[in-house]
C-alpha cells in the first residue's frame, strides 16, 4: 500500500517515527502496534485525502512509559501484561506546558509543524517535541496532526512572521512586545508582486514561494 513512499526516519528526543505504520490506518488517531508485546510502540494515523486515504507513523513512547490504547497517551500508570511501571509521585512539580499526560501544542511552533508530547514520571513531567509529517498540522482540538488543519497564528516572540495559512505568501504578521509584556499582533501584506520570504523576513521577490509554484 505504501511502496511508493520514501521511508524516513528520526529520533526527537528519545521518539522515533516512520512511514510504513505498524498498523493498518482505517481512521486518524493514534493507535496501539499489536505486535508489541512491551506497551512502548504506537501508530499515528494522520488523514491524507479526504476519507480515503491514511498514512500511518511509527511511534515510541519515552523512557519508562507505556502506551495506553485506551486514552491513546504514553502514561507510567499504564499496566502492559500484568507490570506495572513506576508511578511513585513525590513533589510533584509543574511544567510550563505540560499539566497531565497527552498532547499539547507547541508554544514555540508559530505554523503549528510541531506539538508536545507530556510524561509525567515521578511527579515530573518530561516534554517531548514531536513534528508533524510534511504537509500536515497539530490541531489543538483533536491533538492529532491534519493535512487539512488551518494553523491559527499566535504571537510568541518579537518580530515578524510569516502566515502558514497564506498560499500565496504575501501576507505576514507582526509581534510587537507592549509594556505589559504582551504581544500585539498585526497582519500586514507585502506590496505587488512581492512576497514575504521566512528566512530573511522581510518582503521581496527573490524568494519562491513553495506554495505558489507547486
Amino acid at each position: 500500500m505504501y511502496g511508493k513512499l520514501i521511508i524516513k526516519a528520526f529520533i526527537v528526543l528519545s521518539v522515533a517515527w516512520t512511514v510504513h505504520g505498524a498498523v493498518t490506518c482505517t481512521a486518524a488517531g493514534r493507535f496501539a502496534d499489536p505486535a508489541d508485546s512491551t506497551c512502548k510502540n504506537y501508530t499515528l494515523c494522520v488523514l491524507v485525502t479526504a476519507n480515503t486515504s491514511y498514512i500511518g507513523y511509527n511511534y515510541v513512547c519515552p523512557t519508562t512509559s507505556l502506551f495506553n490504547p485506551t486514552t491513546a497517551r504514553c502514561t507510567t500508570t499504564y499496566t502492559c501484561n500484568g507490570t506495572t511501571t513506576n508511578t511513585t509521585t513525590t513533589n510533584t512539580t509543574s511544567s510550563a506546558v505540560c499539566t497531565t499526560d497527552g498532547f499539547v501544542a507547541d508554544p514555540s511552533s508559530t505554523n503549528c509543524s510541531s506539538y508536545i508530547q507530556c510524561v509525567q514520571i515521578n511527579g515530573t513531567f518530561l516534554e517531548t517535541t514531536l513534528t508533524c509529517p510534511t504537509g500536515s498540522f497539530y490541531n489543538p482540538n483533536t491533538t492529532l496532526c491534519e493535512v487539512n488543519y488551518v494553523c491559527a497564528f499566535t504571537c510568541t516572540a518579537a518580530g515578524r512572521f510569516a502566515n502558514s495559512a497564506d498560499t500565496t505568501c504575501q501576507t505576514y504578521y507582526l509581534c510587537v512586545l507592549t509594556t505589559t509584556g504582551t504581544y500585539s499582533q498585526y497582519e500586514y501584506t507585502c506590496p505587488t508582486t512581492s512576497v514575504f520570504s521566512p528566512t530573511t523576513r522581510l518582503c521581496t521577490t527573490s524568494y519562491t514561494c513553495p506554495t505558489a509554484s507547486g
